[in-house]
């Protein structure tokens, strides 16, 4: 049961991201309106512990980890990295850094039947690495040159694999990722 939950989280991980870079892209979104949805997103969130929002609570059930302590935390922070990326970077590395978090950290969870250990965190393997390299390379290629995105994919995969943290409390990946692959593609 739990290896397909997982799977259909990172079937929905790798789905909202592209919708997010589709919306962005064509400008029917935009940083202010994203900033609304994430603070509409935590108003949910707090409902949801109180009342049974009927589809709200169907994709909880599908869709969020039990062990959170915020409940929808993967899209708030998912949403949340979009925004930092799309506030920081230019139009085409952002894209190209919400790209990567879409299919590199969804692509990298492939790689869990691997056999080379991560000699950062024993928890993760080196092939869920290079899928992740691989799959947000070829995302991020549609806004930035191949070796860019090749580059900032690395990085940001490599900084996936290893567990940071800040005031005892670890640094979410999906803050993580785009805010490091922009940085790198940003330096090209």
């Amino acid at each position: 049961m739990g290896e397909y939950l997982e799977l259909k989280r990172q079937i929905f991980h790798a789905v909202f991201g592209i919708i997010l870079v589709y919306l962005l892209y064509e400008n029917l979104l935009n940083i202010q309106l994203m900033f609304a949805l994430l603070l509409i997103g935590f108003g949910i969130s707090f409902l949801s512990k109180k009342y049974k929002l009927v589809v709200i609570s169907w994709m909880l059930k599908n869709f969020d980890r039990k062990d959170e302590s915020i409940l929808g935390y993967g899209v708030l922070t998912y949403l949340l990295g979009s925004i930092i990326a799309a506030s920081l970077f230019r139009k085409e590395i952002a894209l190209a850094s919400i790209m990567v978090l879409a299919l590199g950290d969804s692509f990298s969870h492939f790689g869990s039947f691997g056999k080379i250990k991560n000699p950062f965190n024993n928890k993760k393997f080196l092939e869920g690495t290079f899928f992740g390299v691989i799959a947000g390379t070829l995302g991020a290629s549609l806004f930035v040159s191949w070796q860019v995105a090749f580059f900032g994919s690395l990085i940001a995969m490599m900084i996936e694999g290893i567990e940071l943290s800040i005031f005892n409390g670890k640094i979410d990946d999906n803050l993580l990722i785009p805010v490091a692959a922009g940085v790198i593609m940003s330096l090209f």
